[in-house]
């Protein structure tokens, strides 16, 4: 055996995951939630025509204010898709307020009345707690966690979404013995792009961001992977984005999560 075919043949060896017949050794996998363990239309594209609709009947707003509330937020109620890169796609839940007080603002309101339509409406909407009925698995999760638990990989979930209705996700997921950590959008650091969740989880499960593996559905999850220099950023096709605008920024794009084998 040749020296190369030798230590190819370690990492193989030492690996724990393969993706696409690709083997990877890594000690922690970090999942983004909505695109990639769960269905992001079935829960945000009924969350988002919920709340505009509540806001829309509190303000009694025109179809134009509609149009333009749904514009801001980055979702198009022909296809019922959201921009790939746009705020319901990729910002906590704080911002998508401020930009539906911003939108009322500019048609008129005071933006103090703007700031209690957006909390009174999207109290059910946004704010509430999914329901079981929001959620829809994209695969098995639970197995898949499981799984990588029983094999020495410690998972974490980074999300945007706020801590109360992503804890209260995990359960219904099945998963919630099998998630050594959590971050969220409205926990007190930086949200995606930005690193600050990586470095979190460095701290808190002592991993080495180049012993950890990102995988999301946005471009701002695998930027977040970058910026971190994590070991691995994993593009999925199961959300809101398409394979062409993952690529140039993830290392290996899979179909679904149903693609991560575990070796160990």
């Amino acid at each position: 055996m040749s020296v190369r075919h030798a230590a190819s043949q370690r990492i193989i060896d030492m690996a724990k995951l393969s993706l696409n017949e690709t083997p990877f050794d890594v000690d922690l996998v970090a999942f983004d939630k909505d695109g990639t363990l769960i269905d992001f239309y079935h829960l945000w594209g009924q969350k988002a025509q919920r709340c505009v609709d509540a806001l829309m009947q509190q303000v009694e707003g025109s179809h134009e204010l509609g149009a333009q509330l749904y514009k801001s937020l980055g979702y198009d109620t022909q296809t019922e898709r959201a921009a790939s890169d746009g705020p319901l796609a990729t910002a906590p839940i704080s911002k998508i307020k401020t930009i539906a007080t911003t939108v009322l603002y500019q048609h008129g309101f005071s933006w103090d009345d703007a700031e209690k339509h957006v909390r009174d409406s999207f109290a059910l909407g946004m704010d509430a707690i999914p329901t079981a009925d929001l959620i829809q698995p994209l695969g098995d999760v639970a197995k898949l966690c499981r799984q990588l638990i029983q094999a020495g990989v410690q998972v974490a979930i980074v999300t945007t979404d706020d801590r109360a209705a992503t804890e209260a996700t995990l359960p219904l997921l099945g998963i919630s013995e099998h998630v050594n950590a959590v971050v969220c959008g409205n926990d007190q650091m930086l949200t995606k792009p930005e690193p600050d969740a990586i470095w979190h989880l460095k701290a808190k499960l002592g991993v080495e961001p180049t012993r950890m593996m990102v995988v999301g559905d946005t471009v701002a999850d695998m930027i977040m992977g970058t910026r971190a220099e994590v070991g691995c950023r994993v593009g999925v096709l199961t959300g809101v984005s398409d394979s062409a605008t993952l690529a140039a920024h993830a290392d290996i794009i899979i179909d679904s999560i149903k693609d991560i084998n575990v070796i160990g």
